[in-house]
């Protein structure tokens, strides 16, 4: 029978799936004592112990939840239809503090009962391109930009490759109610929200039929105006090879391009002065997990903002949900003014 770790390091990971294992691995790096919550029987790494319904009855089973998870950080890994409910469950049960996996829920009126909880504000919401250096670096530079312009932002793939001891019509992405390429790509949403500022007018052209044969969308483009009076466009989908992720700033003060997957950002002056910088700690995903992990734990979501993105902070709930909102305004394939939870640009925009 087991026993409980100290509450100040425990970590308990609901959800056994790759993610799920892979923030067992990072926060015991980082020092935690881990421990793994399955919702379903998987094969386990080994080197985290895991609570289980039957063995464990005293630890996940008392008047007020979960025992496990009392003064715990726990960290949400399951479905995205879970997601609610398991952090729901988490706070309910003294869990000093939650990170939910992005998406926060499958739509914005999903993620209302958590919003609404009397604890929203001890959740913070996975956002790793946030912790990557290089991003960190790029978000100082566009501070820098006296005058407004344009941005291109995109994360094309094929998403066969993703998983290829996997059927990708089995997965999760492949399904209309929780995946698609808004949902799964919903990082690129969050961190141009942090360096231009709330969208208020949006456009989106979604394409759903494709070479996949799912039934979410395969592509989406998006464009948008932000508050700062910068114009967007995205574009996200699951259909290109190789696969290119990055960004390009473009306005009167010079250009600015992140490549993430070279992990480089390139700074071209109005004279056409070019420097560039590398950031290879960014291409090991469990450096850049480990740098949102550590911020996750020592911060709080209602730290301010330039001290949250400056540490690689995960998003708030607040954050989380105004991002999987806009996925939800981009499916009416409109224009139209939307309404904000947030406005998520850093209060000095340096």
């Amino acid at each position: 029978m087991s026993s409980l770790p100290s509450p100040a390091l425990r970590v308990v990971v609901r959800g056994s799936g790759s993610i799920g294992q892979r923030h067992a691995r990072v926060f015991r790096q980082e020092g935690a004592e881990v421990w793994l919550w399955p919702v379903r029987d998987r094969g386990l790494d080994g080197d985290t112990p895991a609570l289980d319904d039957a063995t464990d009855a005293h630890l996940l089973d008392d008047a007020t939840g979960p025992a496990a998870l009392r003064d715990a950080f726990v960290v949400v890994a399951t479905d995205t239809a879970r997601h609610v409910t398991d952090a729901i469950e988490a706070l309910d049960a003294g869990a000093e503090k939650v990170l939910v996996e992005k998406p926060v829920a499958p739509s914005a009126q999903e993620a209302r009962a958590l919003h609404e909880h009397p604890r929203h504000l001890d959740v913070w919401v996975a956002a790793p391109l946030r912790a990557h250096e290089a991003f960190r670096h790029l978000r100082r530079l566009v501070g820098r930009l006296d005058r407004g312009g344009s941005a291109h932002v995109w994360s094309q793939s094929w998403l066969p490759d993703w998983r290829p001891d996997r059927d990708y019509r089995d997965s999760y992405s492949a399904r209309a109610d929780e995946g698609g390429v808004l949902r799964d790509l919903v990082h690129e949403i969050d961190y141009a929200t942090v360096l231009f500022g709330t969208p208020v007018v949006l456009g989106a052209s979604i394409a759903t039929g494709g070479p996949l044969e799912i039934d979410a969308e395969q592509a989406a483009t998006l464009l948008w105006t932000s508050v700062h009076d910068v114009e967007v466009t995205m574009r996200l989908d699951y259909v290109t090879r190789p696969a290119t992720r990055g960004i390009v700033v473009r306005s009167p003060d010079g250009t600015l391009e992140w490549d993430v997957m070279r992990a480089t950002v390139r700074h071209t002056t109005p004279d056409g002065e070019v420097t560039e910088q590398v950031f290879d700690h960014d291409l090991d995903r469990d450096i850049v997990m480990g740098a949102q992990a550590r911020a996750a734990l020592t911060l709080r979501p209602s730290t301010s903002a330039d001290e949250r993105v400056a540490r690689g902070a995960p998003a708030t709930l607040a954050e989380g949900i105004a991002a999987i909102r806009l996925c939800d305004d981009a499916r009416d394939m409109g224009v139209r003014e939307i309404d904000a939870i947030t406005d998520t640009r850093p209060e000095d925009g340096s």
